[in-house]
């Protein structure tokens, strides 16, 4: 038997308990999105009109416990769990708010979900990750610097903080100073320059406002499909492994295993453990890229302007048949 065949059919026969904790039992009665079979993570922020911390928890100050510093970003805020920057709404969605202070100082909120949700994908399997999010209508001149997002890191930066890119990022989701403009990016490699995701940038894509309608709720997802083509006998002369972005159900944009080059990049990618995050950030690298000057200026006004809620997050999966 080939060891890649018998590789397929050991993580076929082991599930995603390979690959989840919490996850292992899946979450029942939540919607599925066509052609996922269980949800391994599932929040719509209705538990009792609060953040379930069995779930998630905060990020505090302004970096890792031996992280660096500003998050490893530049980003200027510090993260609170303070209801004024983080809270449930009563409509049970979840609300971010960036908050500028008398003297000029910013905080807002991150979260990140908990080990013992840590989510991946094995030979065979497919997982989709979503969340359905609505962000702030201020005017654009008043959100400059402001950078709300929806991502993953690999699980191995936890205890670590100093291994990125090598852990892998995945932005689901960014945007910037209140365009309706977003940005779906992989992270990768052992270099913070060049590298086969080219960084620091990585590789990316940017949709406009003919995807993506800033003013309404938006669907942003993103596949890992590690399934074989036709059947286990013949799995490697199927379609390569690859992840696919999507805003509202449109593919936009997807990279396969052999664009990076590497088996060895791949695998690290595909192979570990991923935990989720929500943010908004405030000034930062990216943020100063995408306005070609520093931010936030004087006219950035933070507030339930610029805000980020989020609906629904969801980790779903689908196996080779």
């Amino acid at each position: 038997m080939p060891a890649h065949f018998l590789t397929a059919v050991v993580a076929a026969l082991l599930g995603s308990s390979v690959y989840a904790n919490a996850a292992d039992n899946g979450v029942a009665g939540v919607p599925l999105p066509p052609g996922f079979s269980r949800a391994l993570f599932y929040d719509d922020f209705s538990s009792n009109g609060t953040l379930d911390m069995s779930k998630w928890k905060h990020d505090l100050g302004t970096q890792y416990p031996g992280g660096p510093s500003n998050w490893g970003t530049g980003e200027i805020q510090s993260y609170t769990d303070s209801p004024e920057n983080i809270y449930v709404t009563q409509e049970k969605t979840l609300r971010i708010i960036p908050i500028r202070d008398n003297q000029g100082g910013w905080t807002s909120a991150r979260i990140e979900t908990q080990p013992n949700w840590d989510f991946g994908a094995a030979v065979g399997q497919q997982i989709r990750v979503e969340a359905k999010i609505k962000l702030g209508q201020a005017a654009a001149d008043d959100q400059w610097g402001i950078w709300p997002a929806f991502w993953s890191l690999g699980s191995t930066l936890r205890g670590n903080y100093k291994n990125w890119p090598a852990v892998g990022e995945i932005d689901f989701f960014e945007s910037a100073h209140g365009q309706a403009r977003v940005w779906q990016t992989l992270h990768c490699g052992t270099s913070t320059s060049g590298g086969p995701c080219n960084e620091p940038m990585g590789r990316f894509n940017e949709a406009d406002s003919s995807i993506y309608n800033r003013d309404d709720w938006n669907i942003f997802s993103w596949e890992l499909d590690r399934r074989p083509g036709t059947g286990w006998t013949d799995a490697w002369s199927g379609p390569e492994e690859r992840m696919t972005w999507f805003v509202n159900d449109k593919p936009l944009f997807v990279l396969k295993k052999s664009d990076l080059g590497s088996d060895e990049t791949w695998s690290q990618l595909v192979d570990t453990k991923k935990f989720l995050l929500l943010n908004v950030a405030v000034g930062g690298s990216f943020a100063n890229a995408k306005a070609n000057f520093h931010t936030p200026t004087e006219k950035t006004v933070g507030g339930l302007g610029a805000a980020m809620d989020v609906d629904y997050v969801g980790v779903y999966e689908s196996w080779s048949q």
